[in-house]
Parts: C-alpha cells; sequence; structure tokens
C-alpha cells in the first residue's frame, strides 16, 4: 500500500476513518462537504495557475508548488481539523526531500 498525505490526515482525524480509506472503503466521492472542498480548492485562487503548478508526486498530490520559493500550499475548507492538516502537510515536505527537493517548506490556506 502506499501511504498518502490523506493517510496522514485521517490518522488524526480518526482511525476508524483511516481504516476505512485504507482498505479501499469510500463513501466521500458522494459527500457535499467533500464536493464544497474541491469547489475551494478550484475557485479560490484561479490566479495561481500561471504562477503555481499542482503537483502528483509518490502517491501525494500537491494543491500548488511554487517551484522559485520551494513553497508547498494546501488549501483546505476549514481550520477546524488544522492539526491533521500540518501532518498532511509535513509528510508533503517529507516525499518532497526523499525525492532530492530540498528547502521545501509549507503553507496551509483556509480562503473561506
Amino acid at each position: 500500500m502506499q501511504i498518502t498525505g490523506t493517510h496522514f490526515n485521517y490518522y488524526q482525524v480518526c482511525k476508524r476513518k483511516l481504516w476505512l480509506f485504507a482498505s479501499g472503503i469510500g463513501m466521500e466521492h458522494t459527500s457535499d462537504l467533500v464536493h464544497e472542498g474541491k469547489l475551494v480548492h478550484e475557485d479560490s485562487y484561479p490566479q495561481r495557475s500561471a504562477k503555481y503548478e499542482e503537483i502528483e508526486l509518490d502517491g501525494i498530490k500537491v494543491d500548488f508548488y511554487d517551484t522559485k520559493e520551494r513553497v508547498i500550499h494546501e488549501i483546505k475548507k476549514s481550520d477546524k481539523m488544522e492539526a491533521a492538516h500540518e501532518w498532511q502537510l509535513k509528510y508533503y515536505i517529507y516525499v518532497f526531500e526523499r525525492n532530492g527537493i530540498e528547502g521545501v517548506t509549507g503553507v496551509l490556506e483556509y480562503p473561506l
């Protein structure tokens, strides 16, 4: 099984949710909250498309990566579970470093 940032997030939020996700059992594709989060991601920073890149690397998907400043930008709908978001971001930084991309930092953004 390939570990993703979602695994780290769910570990902080709910161990049962992590187990279900890791076992391939998920209902989030029908969730209104997940849909709302995707809209926040897509609509909050449309001007970033030219400057930043969405990156997929070793099973993770980073919302925006500033290649010049080496900053991962992770967009979340709410700061309600900020500790889980921080662990997800730390894992993303670890994956970048494991792939030889040094000096990466991260920023959590809550546009709403």
